[in-house]
């Protein structure tokens, strides 16, 4: 039978596949998906939307734009609401579904849009195609379903109101009678302008900064955000320091050894406490009190994102870790007593359960993030859809990392190893001192520090003194004469043992005769301790007075010899020994 560590080894990238299968089987139900639309397009309305007249009661503008193109309609767009030329940004937009009495104030539309677009969506003017039919940039290995083909609709970016409702910003190819089709912003996202500004519409307080401020300096954002962006940080700091300074004096002012615990919980959470305030503070600055450009925020955002996300899943490990090193002070005295074998167990799963739940914060977090981000709706599917090889080569590379992590699963659950164990592995006899997400260490009695794959010690045989008690017994192998008594040997080595501090006072000590040589006979001698180092120590002590008490017996009479039959001699004798 294959072990849970070899296993998970065929888990990994067999897992993986199966994910980068599922990708690709959504990447390409969208690509089949898409190429249907365009197919049913291309059929119906040919390569662009039919109209018979193109935004009639909207103002014209004195100078036709150039809207042959998505670039050069979004060109027209930017540049023309820069130069304050509403008028004719609003040519760029399609007011097909906006009502007739309301049409005469384009301009206005142009600019609320201007103003939406430019703190809520950053548009890479450089990815827009240049060409009339639309069709997207060509570049080696595009993946893209709708290359080389012409589109009548460009996706440009979503603008998310709140949760429920959100925004998609479109070009559509538009066709008037016989005249040329253009470019133009779609219906449905013209429509949608009011409830743009009404949300993300400038607030009081930035109506008031004067126009040298507004000058766009560094990466073309405004001077006032960037002294915006430096106080809203300073801000976040200070609010951040302050929770910590108040949370600090809290317990300092009121140490209660009752309520100690209370006192630790609040001690480790007051670092992430503070982080996540000073998050939470620029969040709240920035929503409330100024309405930052598209640039800013797609650099603020994600830092938010993944400092409150962070601050909170630290805050969370954190609490864990009072809650368990409260756990073993409360009820883990000690791992040298007599009844240690239950606290060992407790501490081993409360050290490896510690230990899983880091893991599982940190892919929550990265999952978390990867979600708010839209990272897999941008290029997730397709990057996971083409990596099926390299799925498999990162699985089987990954298989000593996932088998190591299993096997400390294996070794919580299962416990042959615990953290305070006395273990001989390979040689070497030590105490299990911690065990890690991927390893253990084993302390020796010489101090030094044995680090052991846990994957590793699953496969490999391990003596356990400590497995079901701690107490132990050690044996004493002595060599001495034939002629020995061996009931005086008993009699010492029982009354040696009995009186030894470290004896047990439960297992009576034994000896045996359990060998013999040419020249000598083996005596064994049991003694029994309460803990591994208690037992080697009285062992090591009990054969050296042993030795002692033998040399010492008749003058060292009884000590082992070598006999020789001497020839020529009348009758024999013992030789002298050697």
């Amino acid at each position: 039978m294959l072990s849970a560590a070899r296993l998970s080894g065929l888990a990994l990238p067999l897992a993986l596949l199966l994910i980068s299968s599922s990708f690709a089987q959504q990447t390409g139900t969208k690509q089949d998906d898409a190429q249907a639309d365009q197919s049913k397009s291309n059929s119906s309305a040919g390569d662009y939307y039919q109209v018979e007249s193109l935004n009639p009661g909207v103002p014209t503008s004195e100078n036709a734009p150039d809207l042959s193109t998505p670039l050069a309609t979004v060109e027209n767009f930017i540049l023309s609401c820069r130069d304050q030329d509403f008028l004719r940004a609003a040519q760029s937009l399609n007011f097909k579904l906006i009502p007739k009495d309301e049409r005469s104030d384009a301009a206005d539309f142009a600019r609320k849009f201007y103003y939406t677009l430019n703190q809520r969506l950053w548009i890479d003017i450089e990815e827009l195609p240049d060409r009339p039919d639309g069709q997207p940039i060509s570049r080696v290995g595009n993946d893209n379903p709708m290359a080389g083909k012409p589109r009548r609709s460009i996706r440009l970016g979503q603008i998310d109101i709140d949760d429920w409702k959100q925004v998609r910003v479109r070009l559509q190819r538009v066709k008037a009678g016989d005249q040329e089709p253009v470019w133009l912003f779609s219906a449905q996202t013209v429509e949608k302008i009011p409830a743009l500004y009404e949300a993300f519409g400038p607030i009081w307080l930035e109506e008031s900064i004067p126009a040298w401020a507004k000058a766009r300096v560094a990466g073309k954002v405004p001077v006032w955000e960037w002294v915006a962006l430096l106080l809203y940080v300073s801000l976040g700091i200070a609010i951040g320091y302050a929770a910590q300074h108040i949370i600090g004096s809290i317990i300092l002012h009121r140490q209660n050894k009752e309520r100690m615990w209370f006192e630790r919980l609040i001690s480790a959470l007051s670092v992430p406490i503070a982080c996540a305030a000073a998050a939470f503070t620029i969040y709240l600055l920035k929503s409330a009190t100024l309405s930052l450009t598209a640039p800013v925020n797609a650099m603020l955002d994600p830092l938010l994102l993944v400092s409150v996300v962070a601050s909170v899943a630290w805050l969370v490990l954190r609490a864990l870790d009072v809650a368990t090193s409260f756990t073993m002070d409360r009820y883990v005295n000690t791992l040298h007593d007599d009844e240690e074998g239950a606290e060992q167990g407790l501490l081993t799963k409360i050290s490896v359960a510690r230990r899983i739940a880091t893991i599982v914060a940190v892919f929550a977090v990265a999952g978390i993030v990867l979600v708010q981000l839209n990272i897999f709706h941008t290029v997730g599917y397709g990057l996971l859809a083409s990596a099926g090889v390299t799925t498999v080569i990162l699985g089987i590379a990954a298989q000593p990392i996932l088998g190591n992590l299993l096997s400390g699963l294996q070794i919580a659950l299962t416990q042959p190893v615990r953290i305070g164990d006395s273990v001989l592995f390979e040689g070497n006899w030590g105490h299990v001192e911690d065990i890690k997400f991927t390893y253990l260490t084993i302390r020796t009695w010489d101090k030094r520090r044995l680090v052991v794959p846990l994957q590793y010690l699953l496969s490999k045989p391990v003596e356990n003194w400590t497995k079901v008690s701690s107490d132990l017994t050690r044996p004493i192998k002595v060599y001495v004469d034939y002629t020995t008594d061996v009931d005086a040997i008993r009699e010492k080595f029982q009354s040696m043992v009995t009186q030894h501090e470290l004896w047990d006072e439960e297992s009576e000590p034994t000896v045996q005769v359990t060998g013999c040589s040419d020249d000598s006979m083996e005596v064994r001698c049991l003694c029994h301790a309460k803990s591994p180092g208690d037992a080697w120590d009285l062992h090591c002590e009990m054969r050296e007075r042993l030795i002692a008490f033998v040399q010492e017996l008749e003058g060292g009479r009884y000590l082992p010899r070598e006999r020789v039959r001497m020839e020529g001699m009348e009758k024999e004798g013992m030789a002298n020994s050697h």
